[in-house]
C-alpha cells in the first residue's frame, strides 16, 4: 500500500480509499475530456428515449415547461411608454417561436445553439442549430494557445472568440459535407449548463439516468408480456397409462375446452395442473415504483410529475417537492434562459437595429436598459397565497412589481387592463 493509501485508511476517508468495494467504480479523473467524450452518445441515446420512452419524454416536457412555459416577457426600461411597448412586442414576436425548441434541445441535447444574421430582406433572424452542425470533431491546435475544441474556438485567453459551423446538421436529407463555416461568437449564442470549470460542450440532462430509463422500460414490456401470458391459462395433462385421462376425441382431436359448470372425471393417476405465470407482479410493480423514484431525483423533477401518480401525495408533501423544484427550475431560468441567452439577444439586437440607423446614437443605453418577466408559477392554494402576498405588500416585505412578476405578468400591462376594467361604465344595478 503507498503512501497516500495509507494516509486514507488511517484518516477514514472512504472515497479516497481502496479495497474490493470499490474495484470496477467508475471515475472522473478529467470531467472536461469525460464529459466530451461522452457527449454525442448521451445525446444520442437520450433523443432515443425522449422519442420512444413516455418517461423520457415527460422529464424533456416537465423542464420545458418549466424553464419557458407560455413564455418569458421582455420589460424595456426606455423612458418613453411607447417605444417600451413596440420594442417589447418586436422582441416577443422574434423569440416566440424559438424559445420551446430552444428549452427541449437544452434539457435532451445538453446544449442549445443560437445564431442570429440579418435576412436578405435587412430583417434580424434568429435560428435554431442543431447540436452536432456545430462540428464535434474539430479539435485543432491554432498556436500561440489559441485552439478548437469540439467546434469551439478559443483564444489565447480562454475567451470564445469563434465556433465553426456545418452548413448543414448531419443526417439532414440531401446534406452535403463540406468544411465548417467560421461563425463569429458575437453572431451565435451558445447556452448549457457547465458543470465542471473548463467544460466546452454540454451534456444531455438526462445523463445521470438514461441507463436507469432504459433497464425501466425494458423491465415494463416484460412485465406486460408476462400479464399478456397470464392471460393465457395453460394446462398439463397427466396420465400415467400415456391416453387422454378422461378427455373425449372428437374428429380424431382431444376435446380440452373448459366450459362453465363442465365436470371430468379422470381415470386413476391422472391429473391436471395449470401454470401460473402471473405469480411475483404485485412486488414487481412496487419495484418499479422505487426504480421511479431514483429516476425523478436523478432527472430533478418530482415523482408525481414523473409519473402524474398522485396516489401518495397530499397537500403538505407536494408543495414541498414543488418548491423545491421551482426553486432549482428558479435559479436555471436566470442563469440560463436569461444570462446565456435572453440578454445577449437583446443586447445583439439593440447592436443590429442601431447599426442600422433604427436608434439614435445618443440613446442606446436607453434602449439597451432591459428586464425579463419570466414565466409564472400556478397557484396550489389560491385564497392561502394570495391572503400572504397582500400581507407582505402591506408590510412592505414585497413590492407589488415583484408579486406580479412572479406570476409572469407585466406589472404595466396589468395595470393597464386594470385601467381599461375601471373605464368601462357598471351595468345598471350591479355593484358600485
Amino acid at each position: 500500500m503507498g503512501f497516500w493509501g495509507r494516509i486514507f485508511k488511517r484518516s477514514g476517508v472512504e472515497s479516497g480509499a481502496g479495497g474490493r468495494r470499490w474495484e470496477g467504480a467508475a471515475v472522473l479523473a478529467a470531467p472536461q475530456q469525460q464529459t466530451l467524450a461522452a457527449r454525442g452518445a448521451s445525446k444520442a441515446r437520450a433523443s432515443a428515449l425522449y422519442t420512444n420512452s413516455a418517461q423520457g419524454n415527460r422529464i424533456v416536457e416537465a423542464w420545458a415547461a418549466a424553464l419557458v412555459g407560455k413564455g418569458w416577457q421582455a420589460r424595456p426600461q426606455h423612458p418613453d411608454p411607447v417605444t417600451r411597448r413596440k420594442l417589447a412586442d418586436a422582441f416577443e414576436d422574434l423569440l416566440r417561436p424559438i424559445l420551446l425548441p430552444l428549452a427541449r434541445a437544452l434539457v435532451r441535447d445538453g446544449e442549445a445553439f443560437v445564431q442570429t444574421f440579418i435576412a436578405p430582406d435587412g430583417e434580424f433572424r434568429i435560428k435554431l442549430l442543431a447540436a452536432d452542425q456545430i462540428d464535434p470533431s474539430l479539435s485543432r491546435d491554432l498556436g500561440n494557445g489559441a485552439r478548437i475544441i469540439a467546434g469551439v474556438e478559443y483564444d489565447a485567453t480562454d475567451r470564445v472568440v469563434a465556433y465553426h459551423v456545418l452548413r448543414d446538421a448531419p443526417g439532414t436529407p440531401f446534406v452535403t459535407y463540406g468544411e465548417a463555416i467560421r461563425v463569429p461568437a458575437s453572431d451565435l449564442l451558445h447556452v448549457f449548463d457547465a458543470l465542471f470549470p473548463g467544460q466546452v460542450r454540454g451534456l444531455s440532462w438526462l445523463a445521470p439516468v438514461l441507463l436507469k430509463l432504459r433497464d425501466r422500460d425494458e423491465a415494463s414490456d416484460a412485465m406486460l408480456m408476462q400479464l399478456k401470458v397470464a392471460s393465457l391459462i395453460t394446462g398439463f395433462i397427466r396420465d400415467t397409462e400415456g391416453g387422454a385421462a378422461g378427455f373425449e376425441a372428437e374428429g380424431g382431436r382431444i376435446n380440452v375446452a373448459l366450459e362453465p359448470g363442465a365436470m371430468r372425471i379422470l381415470p386413476p393417476g391422472a391429473d391436471v395442473t395449470f401454470s401460473n405465470p402471473g405469480q411475483g407482479l404485485a412486488q414487481a410493480i412496487e419495484f418499479l415504483r422505487a426504480q421511479d423514484r431514483e429516476i425523478a431525483a436523478g432527472a430533478g423533477i418530482t415523482f408525481e410529475a414523473l409519473t402524474g401518480d398522485l396516489g401518495e401525495a397530499n397537500y403538505s408533501s407536494a408543495r414541498v417537492g414543488l418548491l423545491e423544484f421551482r426553486r432549482r427550475a428558479e435559479m436555471l431560468q436566470k442563469n440560463l434562459i436569461e444570462g446565456l441567452f435572453l440578454r445577449p439577444l437583446w443586447h445583439r439586437w439593440i447592436e443590429v437595429r442601431a447599426l442600422a440607423g433604427e436608434i439614435p446614437p445618443g440613446e442606446i443605453e436607453d434602449y439597451r436598459a432591459v428586464r425579463f418577466v419570466p414565466p409564472g408559477w400556478a397557484w396550489v392554494d389560491p385564497k392561502n397565497e394570495v391572503e400572504a402576498e397582500v400581507a407582505a405588500i402591506n408590510a412592505g416585505l414585497k413590492s407589488r412589481e415583484e408579486v406580479v412578476a412572479g406570476r409572469g405578468r407585466d406589472i404595466d400591462e396589468l395595470d393597464e387592463e386594470r385601467a381599461r376594467d375601471r373605464a368601462q361604465p357598471k351595468p345598471e344595478g350591479g355593484a358600485a
